[in-house]
């Protein structure tokens, strides 16, 4: 058995790579054919960083070790009217299936990534259940006219159990589980911890104290 030195230890050389500091002549505030890394308020957007923080991360839950020949299935939430939102579930979708190390492929499952339309005409909690998402991404999404849209999402979630992530630091202020937040020199690993129980993750002492963790949300 491991002792928690070493799985802490583990921690720094699997997730810390994917927390240096990234190049600002990456950076694009528009997007002509590409989507761009940091949009016009400021938060960053990888989504190949993403996905690779979000698998390391998983390893770290414990309610979800499950066989390696299972799939763990990951939804893009989108708005079909927001272009910035169209964009940033297209570059998820394109992205090739993660590999696993050979030292985690049994405690990781492979990932199945799943474009889920917030403006189609089936409710949201219907969609996850049918594509049996068991982790819900949060692109950016248009609010200003809809106040009650994050709320409606979060109670889904809660219901069925499904886990959230975003790169939008504003929705884990809201109640989204995990933020993979660009803090202009590198990832930042946010947990809300209160919404991550809501919704039925259950994470590592150690990961704990190695990510930021927000206690509760408004």
């Amino acid at each position: 058995m491991r002792t928690p030195g070493f799985r802490q230890l583990a921690f720094f050389f699997i997730l810390g790579p994917a927390l240096l500091t990234l190049s600002a002549a990456a950076h694009s505030p528009v997007r002509p054919q590409g989507l761009p890394q940091v949009s016009q308020t400021g938060y960053h957007l990888n989504p190949a960083r993403e996905l690779e923080l979000l698998k390391k991360i998983l390893a770290f839950e414990r309610n979800w070790k499950i066989e390696a020949r299972d799939t763990l299935v990951v939804g893009i939430l989108f708005q079909s009217s927001n272009p910035i939102s169209v964009w940033t579930m297209e570059d998820w979708i394109s992205l090739p299936s993660p590999s696993l190390p050979e030292d985690n492929r049994a405690e990781l499952p492979g990932f199945l990534l799943k474009p889920v339309d917030l403006e189609s005409p089936q409710p949201l909690e219907d969609s996850l259940r049918e594509m049996k998402v068991r982790f819900l991404y949060l692109t950016p999404l248009e609010l200003s006219k809809k106040p009650k849209l994050l709320p409606y999402i979060f109670k889904a979630c809660e219901k069925l159990r499904v886990g959230t992530a975003t790169a939008v630091p504003e929705y884990v202020e809201a109640g989204a589980a995990l933020g993979l937040i660009w803090t202009g020199e590198k990832f930042q690993v946010v947990i809300n911890l209160e919404a991550a129980r809501a919704q039925g993750l259950n994470f590592s002492s150690q990961f704990l104290r190695l990510a930021t963790v927000r206690k509760g949300h408004d």
